[in-house]
C-alpha cells in the first residue's frame, strides 16, 4: 500500500516502525508495503479528505482481509520498510524484499560497452584475461559498488547529493562535466549498440541513425514505469538480463569451448604492453563511472527500515550478498562472450584489430553459422536498452545532486535524454558512413577507465568521513586502505597506458609524431593533477592550505616559537558540519 506522509500522521494506529519516509527530498512522501506471501498491493490513501476514522477502517480492513489475529502478525506486512525483531538476524524473505538494487547496478558490467570490452579481449587476448575480468568485476567491482551503496542506505542520499553539498561551486561544475563526458560516451556505446543490433535483426532495413532513435523512445516510455513503483522498472530489468544471458549463452554452449583453457585463463595472471589497451579498456568497461554514482541512489529506490543500528547492519548484509551475487553472474557471462570470440577468432600470431560491435554479427555468421548471429544480436538489444533507462537515471541523479537544478522530473528525463542523444545520432550517421565505430568504443572503454577515478575518489572520502556515516558505519581503515590501494592501482595502469601511448609516438618520429607524444605529456599532466585536487578533497583543500601556510610561517620565523594553527582536520570539521 502507499500511505503519504499526512495519512500516517493522522493515523495513530498504524506503528511508529512503518513511518519511514522513503526520500526527503521528494514533493510527496510515499511508504510501500507489501503483505507477507502475498504479490498484490493495497490501494493507496488519496490525499484529498483525510479522515482518521476512515484510515482507521482501512487499517481494520487490512488486518482482518489478510488474516492478521494479532499487531505482531501486522508487522510484518511492509517490504523492507518494518522489518521487525526479524531485522536483527538473518531472514531469506526479507532478502528477496530488499533485492533490486543490485540487479540494476549490474547492468552496467552488461551493457554493449561491455560486450564490445568481450569482443577485444577474446579476439586480441584471447583466454588470457579471464582473470583479469574476475579481479576487475567481482573484487574491484565488489569493493566500490558495497562503498558506494553503503554511503546511500546509511545517509539516505546519493554520492552527487553528498558532492554537491561539500564541494565548492567549481569543483562541482568541473566533476559534473567530467561525469556527463562519462556518460554521455557512454550512451553512444548502449545506444548505437543496440541500432546495430536493430539492423541485424531487420536485415539492415533500419538505419543505425533510426535505430538510436527507437532505442531512446523505448527507453523513455520504460523509464515511466517508476511513476507505478520501482518494482515494475526491476521486472522490465530483470527480463532484459535474462533475455541477454540464455541468448549469449545459447552462443556459448553451442560453440564447443575448451573448459581446461577456460580453466588456465581464470587462474593464471598474464598480461603484456600488446594486451594492456585491451585490459584497460575493460576496467573501464566492467567498473564504469557513472554506476558508482547510480548505486547509492537505487539502493534507496525503496523504504528501508534502518531505525536502529542493527537493522542498518542486516540491510548492509542484504547489499553485499546481492551485488555479490548479480557480480558473479554478470561475470559469468562476460565470459561466456570473451571465450565464443577467444575460440573463434584469436590468432596469437595475428591479433585481429578489426572485430567489434559493428562486424561481430557477420563474423560470428561466418565462423559458426547465422544462428550465432541471431542471439548475438538479441543479446545485444537487450543489453543496449536496459542499459540506456540506467544511463537516463544516472544523468539526472549526476545533474540534481552537483548542479542543484529543481526542474520537474519528466523535463529533467527528456533534457537528459536528449544530451545524449544528439551526438549519438550523429556519430550514428558518421560510423555508418565510415565503418569505425569498433574503434571509437574501444576508445570509449579507454576513457571510462580514465574517469573512474573521479567517481572512485569521493566515494572514498564520503564514506570515511565520521561526520557523514557516523561512528557506527564509518568505513574501517582496512577498507579505505583497500579501496585506495585499488584506486592508486587504476590510476597507476591508466598512467601507464597514457605512457606508452606517449612513447610509441614519439618513436615513431616525425613532426606530428612529436606532436601527439608533447600533447599526451600536458594530457598526463592535467590528469594527475585533476585527479590529486579529488584524492585530497576540494572541501579539504582550504584547511590544508592553511596548515601548510602556517607551517611555511614557522618554519621562517623560528625565533618566535611555533605559531598556534588549526590542525587540518579540525579546521574542515569546523568548515563542514554534516547535516544527519
Amino acid at each position: 500500500m502507499a500511505i503519504d506522509r499526512e495519512c500516517l500522521e493522522m493515523s495513530p494506529r498504524l506503528p511508529s516502525s512503518q513511518r519511514k519516509i522513503a526520500n526527503a527530498d521528494s514533493s510527496k512522501q510515499i511508504l510501500c508495503a507489501e503483505v507477507v506471501g502475498s504479490n498484490q498491493e493495497i490501494a493507496s490513501c488519496s490525499k484529498s479528505g483525510h479522515n482518521s476514522s476512515w484510515i482507521s477502517k482501512l487499517y481494520d480492513a487490512l488486518r482482518s482481509s489478510f488474516g492478521f489475529k494479532s499487531q505482531a502478525a501486522y508487522e510484518r506486512v511492509v517490504d523492507g520498510c518494518a522489518l521487525g525483531d526479524e531485522a536483527v538476524t538473518f531472514s531469506t524473505l526479507q532478502f528477496l524484499r530488499f533485492c533490486g538494487s543490485g540487479l540494476l547496478m549490474s547492468v552496467s558490467y552488461l551493457d554493449p560497452g561491455n560486450l564490445e570490452a568481450d569482443i577485444q579481449v577474446g579476439a586480441q587476448a584471447g583466454y588470457s584475461l579471464l582473470w583479469w575480468y574476475g579481479i576487475s568485476s567481482v573484487f574491484f567491482g565488489f569493493a566500490f559498488q558495497c562503498q558506494a551503496g553503503r554511503l546511500g542506505l546509511v545517509t539516505g542520499q546519493d554520492l552527487a547529493q553528498h558532492c554537491g553539498k561539500r564541494y565548492p561551486k567549481e569543483a562541482r561544475i568541473l566533476l559534473w562535466t567530467l561525469l556527463e563526458f562519462a556518460i554521455v560516451g557512454a550512451d553512444i556505446q548502449e545506444t548505437i549498440g543496440s541500432a546495430i543490433a536493430i539492423s541485424i535483426l531487420t536485415g539492415g532495413a533500419v538505419p543505425l541513425w533510426l535505430g538510436c532513435i527507437l532505442i531512446s523512445v523505448t527507453a523513455f516510455f520504460l523509464l515511466l514505469l517508476d511513476r507505478f513503483g520501482f518494482r515494475q522498472l526491476e521486472i522490465v530489468f530483470a527480463a532484459l538480463i535474462a533475455v541477454e544471458a540464455v541468448a549469449l549463452g545459447i552462443n556459448y554452449f553451442e560453440a564447443d569451448i575448451p573448459l581446461q583453457e577456460v580453466t588456465m585463463g581464470l587462474i593464471v595472471p598474464k598480461i603484456s604492453s600488446a594486451t594492456l589497451p585491451v585490459a584497460v579498456g575493460a576496467l573501464g568497461a566492467l567498473v564504469m563511472p557513472y554506476n558508482i554514482y547510480f548505486q547509492s541512489s537505487i539502493v534507496n529506490s525503496r523504504p528501508r527500515d534502518s531505525d536502529s543500528d542493527e537493522k542498518m547492519g542486516m540491510l548492509l548484509v542484504y547489499m553485499r550478498m546481492e551485488n555479490m551475487i548479480m557480480l558473479v553472474f554478470a561475470f559469468i557471462i562476460n565470459v561466456f562472450v570473451v571465450c565464443v570470440f577467444a575460440e573463434g577468432f584469436y590468432n596469437p600470431d595475428n591479433p585481429s584489430m578489426e572485430l567489434g560491435l559493428e562486424s561481430a554479427g557477420d563474423h560470428l555468421a561466418e565462423r559458426y553459422g547465422n544462428t550465432f548471429r541471431i542471439f548475438w544480436a538479441i543479446g545485444l538489444l537487450a543489453a543496449g536498452q536496459v542499459a540506456t533507462i540506467s544511463l537516463t537515471y544516472a544523468g539526472q541523479l549526476v545533474m540534481t545532486g552537483l548542479l542543484g537544478m529543481k526542474v520537474q522530473a519528466g523535463v529533467r528525463m527528456v533534457a537528459t535524454r536528449l544530451v545524449a542523444l544528439i551526438p549519438t545520432v550523429v556519430m550514428a550517421v558518421l560510423f555508418e558512413a565510415t565503418n569505425t565505430f569498433d574503434v571509437a568504443a574501444q576508445m570509449l572503454n579507454v576513457a571510462q577507465s580514465l574517469l573512474l577515478p573521479f567517481a572512485l575518489l569521493p566515494a572514498l572520502h564520503m564514506t570515511a568521513n565520521k561526520e557523514i556515516m557516523g561512528e557506527k558505519f564509518v568505513s574501517a581503515k582496512w577498507f579505505t586502505i583497500l579501496t585506495a590501494g585499488i584506486t592508486a592501482i587504476v590510476l597507476a595502469v591508466n598512467g601507464y597506458l597514457l605512457y606508452d601511448v606517449m612513447r610509441q609516438q614519439h618513436a615513431s618520429g616525425g613532426d606530428l609524431g612529436g606532436s601527439l607524444a608533447v600533447l599526451l605529456a600536458l594530457m598526463l599532466i592535467i590528469y594527475y593533477s585533476l585527479t590529486a585536487y579529488y584524492a585530497i578533497g576540494p572541501d579539504n583543500i582550504p584547511g590544508l592550505w592553511r596548515f601548510l601556510r602556517g607551517k611555511v610561517v614557522t618554519l621562517s620565523n623560528p625565533q618566535d616559537g611555533p605559531q598556534e594553527t588549526d590542525p587540518m582536520l579540525a579546521s574542515i570539521a569546523h568548515q563542514h558540519p554534516h547535516d544527519r
